[in-house]
């Protein structure tokens, strides 16, 4: 029907006088203005709100009251029409083409295609066009579209007959994420008009197979990928997956890993897209995981060093053990002889467990020791022998005499009120005094 309105607009716009097209039309002058990239018109009397269409595909609704429709690119090549309505009231629909005709169409390049692959690389391919003369070539532009300046492709391909019918663009990260691509025709009998096309790269982009990496033992199988691109960084994933002799099944994914658990032996590909993308990559070739690992399959590394570390421990410890039952390590670090004290190893009590025994054998060992004094009754004396030992741990310890007495005035000067036998010492000084010594 609107297909049908437009022809009837079309037809009456071109056909009836101007006076008429004002009475009957609320809106006039339809045109196309191309550096603003425009469909604007002359607006008469009020009317609801205005919708724009491309080949009667709604694109967008008229703005600054109801005076155009702004477009982000216009066609350079390729002839389309441009319609618009309205929302309310009567029916209305008023349209025009644009660009106008130029040479035969059937000589310009058809079949247009762009992919961006191999992450880098943006191929351009087109056909010669079915009435095309026999001198003509072709030759690509890419088109910026803030600035509509153009650049040729760098790189081409010709068919058999010597036609320029692919181009090249070796690093796409140089390039607008949106470009216009135009082919234009050259011939020396004809005019020849373009074929153009508008492509955002990441919707035509095609991934490269992502590589598959994975480690794997009896327990689990852990799979690990990475997806490239300049203009795509979400993912979706299938990764398709046969155990042994079982049908094949697929897993739709969105991370980069994927974990089986008891796998034994599966044969695995994946394929990837940009996400909201419509095209998926080609399957990436079998990949083959043997994971039910037999005794006699290679050990890992960390496993024989531990075996080997373990060994040796081991091995250590034994010969401690051994070294500690037979007493080596006495033989080879002999001990340090024990330091004698003249005095203190003297007046370690004989009573000590062990000590008796010790004590009388010392005994026997004693020479002639001399405490050096004087006696009531007669002159200097001297004793030997064990008593004079004892004598001489009587004086340390008070048990009588010097030092030890109950009564204050049985201390020095050192006088016995006893009369006998029993020696008395005065004037006692640590010059008349010598202590035993033990000769062993």
């Amino acid at each position: 029907m609107a297909l049908l309105w437009l022809a009837v607009l079309l037809t009456s716009a071109s056909g009836l006088p101007q006076s008429q097209e004002d009475h009957y039309s609320p809106i006039k002058n339809l045109r196309i203005e191309p550096v603003e990239r425009r469909l604007t018109w002359d607006l008469h009397g009020n009317v609801s709100e205005i919708m724009c269409f491309i080949n009667s595909k709604f694109i967008t609704k008229a703005v600054n009251h109801n005076r155009y429709c702004q477009f982000h690119v216009l066609p350079s090549c390729e002839v389309k029409n441009f319609s618009i309505s309205l929302t309310k009231g009567p029916p209305f629909l008023m349209g025009i083409q644009y660009p106008l005709h130029e040479g035969n169409p059937e000589a310009a390049a058809r079949g247009l295609d762009c992919r961006v692959h191999d992450v880098d690389v943006l191929t351009c391919s087109w056909d010669v066009g079915r009435e095309a003369p026999r001198d003509i070539q072709y030759h690509l532009y890419w088109q910026e579209l803030r600035t509509r300046r153009e650049y040729e492709c760098p790189n081409y391909e010709m068919d058999p007959r010597g036609k320029l019918v692919r181009c090249h663009f070796n690093d796409v990260s140089r390039l607008p994420k949106h470009l216009q691509i135009l082919v234009r025709g050259t011939s020396q009998s004809a005019w020849i008009p373009c074929s153009d096309r508008t492509v955002e790269l990441s919707e035509i982009e095609i991934l490269n197979p992502p590589n598959i990496t994975a480690t794997c033992n009896k327990s689990y199988l852990m799979m690990e990928w990475e997806a490239c691109s300049h203009f795509n960084n979400r993912f979706e994933y299938e990764l398709q997956l046969q155990k042994g002799s079982d049908p094949a099944y697929t897993e739709k994914l969105q991370e980069k890993f994927f974990e089986l658990h008891n796998p034994k032996n599966y044969v695995v590909r994946l394929r990837a897209k940009g996400f909201y993308r419509k095209s998926w990559s080609e399957w990436s070739a079998p990949q083959s995981f043997e994971c039910d690992l037999g005794e006699d399959s290679p050990r890992p590394d960390w496993l024989l060093a531990a075996l080997v570390l373990l060994a040796t421990l081991l091995v250590l410890g034994l010969v401690i053990a051994l070294c500690g039952r037979y007493s080596v390590l006495q033989k080879i670090f002999p001990p340090i002889p024990h330091m004698k004290d003249p005095i203190t190893d003297n007046l370690q009590n004989s009573k000590w467990p062990g000590r008796a025994a010790e004590q009388a054998g010392k005994t026997a060992q004693w020479q002639r020791c001399r405490f050096w004094g004087r006696h009531d009754n007669g002159p200097e004396t001297f004793s030997t022998g064990p008593d004079a030992h004892t004598a001489w741990l009587r004086l340390g310890r008070g048990t009588t005499g010097w030092g030890g007495g109950r009564d204050p005035s049985e201390r020095a000067p050192w006088r016995s009120h006893q009369q006998g036998s029993r020696a008395v010492l005065g004037s006692f000084n640590k010059s008349t005094l010598f202590p035993p010594v033990l000769v062993r």
